[in-house]
């Protein structure tokens, strides 16, 4: 029955239904924001103080229930393949709201690592490899400016809902706010997936970018027995996938720039405060990063369509490398140390901004979509894990040595090497 009402729509429309998937797509990166590490970081004073950890021992549950993440999501690509990218969105947005309920009744480490598993596993993981995977299904000649288009939800996203969630937990409580996450997430989200997502345009009788492919005049057909003609072309399998260099470097830039990006991003407002810096500053360079990935979406995600991909992989890692270097000048630099703040959000949100833009694009155009779910999915638990041990890192720098300096320092080095491998990231012969 559900099906009936996309089915009505897509037919009455005087234009493609994927760009109906194009908002959808958007929400679902939207609803990934409980189980993203800008999140967390607005629950994080909360976090200390409620159960009074030393930052070693809350990010090592953080990093533990990361790891543990990573490993069922090495399913979801192969799931959302065989059963559709519908079903696997339903459950991961119900299973969502649920854990937010959950988080709201934490009592201690266990039930963190709990919470911080599930939110983790359905929200960074699933949701971003189901959204991102959606764009894929509908779209290939103009994905990088499709992507681009979706790139405003993440950007919103990054902006604004730290900015809210801090707000909400000195007025409300955190474990209020986790409860008004579940609702919002229940009552938005899940009604929307289920009534007007569909898995791919040929379930429509449409064809990827909604192209018009004629069938041949003299075949004996009614227009209704003629299948539409879709467009193919070569595919990898992901045993030939892992057999590219392409797609190691590819993986390996996603692991560290998650790495990277999660672990200073979850003391952000930690890192803020250690410098004399109210939450409102903290939530200003949320803002700023947010602003500046979208540029960076917008701009990489049209350039995507034209410039060679792996050339704006390089400069996307060049300017992450640029930004965790102020953040490491600003802490010698006191003086200027706003300053270098600003410069650090400018250029790591710009950078990733732009491997957005180049993930979005470059998993189908390198390998095809026969086994997208199979190959984004290997690539995302790499990526999740990965995320995990950022914050660890950051942690045991604050620990033992009262700073995150040497961890800073490590990213940096992470990065350098990253800025001439990302240059050899060239697309596989099909």
């Amino acid at each position: 029955m559900l099906s009936r009402i996309s089915d009505t729509l897509a037919r009455r429309l005087p234009f493609f239904y994927g760009y109906v998937m194009i908002p959808l797509a958007m929400v679902l990166q939207i609803t990934t924001s409980p189980g993203q590490t800008f999140a967390f970081s607005a629950f994080t004073p909360s976090f200390r103080e409620t159960f009074q950890m030393s930052d070693s021992h809350l990010t090592l549950a953080y990093m533990l229930g990361t790891f543990f993440a990573a490993v069922p999501l090495t399913f979801i690509g192969p799931l959302s393949d065989r059963f559709g990218l519908r079903v696997l969105s339903c459950l991961a947005v119900l299973g969502l709201s649920t854990t937010c309920w959950i988080a709201s009744m934490a009592s201690g480490w266990w039930t963190l690592l709990l919470v911080f598993f599930f939110l983790r596993f359905l929200g960074q993981g699933s949701l971003t490899l189901l959204a991102g995977n959606t764009v894929s299904m509908w779209f290939h000649s103009r994905i990088g400016r499709v992507s681009a288009m979706m790139s405003v939800g993440t950007a919103v996203a990054f902006a604004w809902v730290p900015g809210w969630i801090r707000e909400s937990i000195l007025n409300n409580g955190w474990r209020e706010t986790y409860q008004s996450i579940s609702l919002l997430v229940l009552a938005s989200t899940l009604p929307m997936v289920l009534i007007f997502f569909r898995n791919r345009p040929e379930d429509l009788g449409q064809n990827v970018d909604g192209k018009i492919f004629s069938h041949d005049p003299d075949e004996n057909a009614t227009e209704e027995s003629v299948s539409v003609q879709i467009k193919t072309e070569r595919s990898l399998t992901f045993a030939e996938a892992i057999r590219t260099p392409a797609f190691w470097i590819l993986g390996a830039a996603n692991s560290a720039w998650a790495l990277i990006g999660t672990g200073i991003i979850f003391y952000l407002y930690i890192l803020c405060q250690q410098r004399g810096f109210d939450d409102q500053v903290a939530s200003g360079l949320f803002k700023t990063i947010g602003l500046c990935m979208l540029a960076g979406q917008l701009g990489g995600g049209v350039l995507a369509d034209f410039v060679r991909l792996n050339r704006m992989l390089g400069v996307g890692v060049v300017m992450l490398c640029i930004g965790v270097a102020s953040l490491l000048l600003g802490s010698f630099i006191v003086s200027q140390s706003e300053i270098m703040l600003q410069t650090y959000s400018a250029f790591f949100g710009g950078g990733q901004g732009l491997l957005l833009a180049v993930g979005a694009v470059v998993w189908v155009r390198y390998f095809g979509r026969d086994s997208l779910g199979a190959i984004r999915g290997s690539v995302m638990c790499a990526t999740v894990a990965g995320s995990g041990c950022g914050p660890l890192l950051m942690g045991l720098s604050l620990d033992y040595y009262g700073s995150f300096d040497l961890a800073l320092i490590a990213f940096l080095v992470i990065l350098s090497v990253l800025t001439v491998a990302s240059w050899f990231a060239i697309k596989p012969r099909l």
